[in-house]
């Protein structure tokens, strides 16, 4: 190899670093910007200029965690990690179920039934929430975790279905005919087989689903008022005809981010692993 070459290919290596530093900084900042905004005083906060080196305060943390809403930031933490991670559950495990059915049982029409499965997702939900707001309403299932859970468990049920029906087509037919040989029965080769081998890929959508869930906005607003609201509809409450509240705001979108952060941190080496193979490609 030329000393030419070799200069290119450190030039190369020197600039994807410097590239991946930009792109992991620019992803960053924002949750710098509301960290650090959390912990200011509201002379530093509306400042013409920005203000890097302030003296840190925790009125605008202890505000946003006691004072708005009412109550505790806690409950509604808590109710997001119910709704959030019973929902992905659900979707993870029916959608699982599904997609081995449509991946291994062939029908009339069983070619074009991703296209089928992913037309669910092309309508808005605003297009939806008046019907659904008049069923929960007569049920008188409004203000529960029970109706965000069906509701989000029902809208990430065909994304889930997609994804895995992909991961099931990459398993080769023999290892569950040599299965079936050894006295396995259907469902065991589901479970047994199947589920351990696609585990990349029940990763992977459980993360999606589970951002989905833990950020929507829309159904958690008209459907709950108080005892089963999350933190996004608790984020809108510091928007009053006095402006924005920025300290607060801040800090409980900063506590906001970190559950998921720390979720997909944790599973990271497994969503690599989902997102270049299966469905996804």
């Amino acid at each position: 190899m030329s000393l030419v070459s070799i200069k290119k290919n450190i030039f190369k290596d020197y600039l994807l670093v410097f590239l991946a530093l930009v792109f992991v900084g620019f992803c960053l900042f924002p949750i710098y910007i509301m960290i650090t905004t959390s912990f200011k005083s509201e002379k530093d906060i509306f400042a013409w200029e920005h203000v890097w080196f302030f003296k840190p305060t925790i009125q605008s943390v202890y505000n946003a965690f006691f004072i708005f809403g009412g109550k505790s930031v806690t409950s509604f933490i808590l109710n997001s990690l119910i709704t959030t991670f019973t929902s992905t559950f659900l979707a993870v495990l029916f959608g699982a179920m599904a997609a081995y059915g449509f991946s291994r049982y062939k029908f009339k029409g069983s070619k074009h039934i991703a296209f089928y499965i992913l037309s669910t997702r092309f309508a808005p939900p605003v297009a939806f929430i008046i019907p659904i707001y008049l069923m929960v309403n007569f049920f008188n299932l409004l203000d529960t975790h029970f109706t965000l859970i069906i509701i989000y468990t029902s809208m990430n049920l065909s994304l889930s279905v997609w994804i895995l029906r992909g991961y099931f087509n990459e398993i080769p037919i023999e290892i569950e005919e040599a299965a079936y040989i050894d006295g396995y029965t259907r469902v065991e080769i589901f479970w047994k087989v199947c589920i351990p081998l696609i585990k990349p890929g029940l990763i992977t959508t459980a993360i999606l689903c589970s951002i989905f869930s833990w950020n929507e906005f829309l159904f958690a607003v008209i459907l709950t008022q108080r005892d089963a609201s999350t933190i996004p509809v608790y984020l809108a409450s510091f928007q009053d005809s006095m402006g924005l509240a920025w300290g607060e705001f801040m800090a409980v979108g900063a506590m906001a981010v970190m559950p998921i952060l720390i979720f997909t941190i944790i599973l990271q080496k497994h969503l690599v692993r989902g997102l270049t193979f299966g469905a996804i490609r």
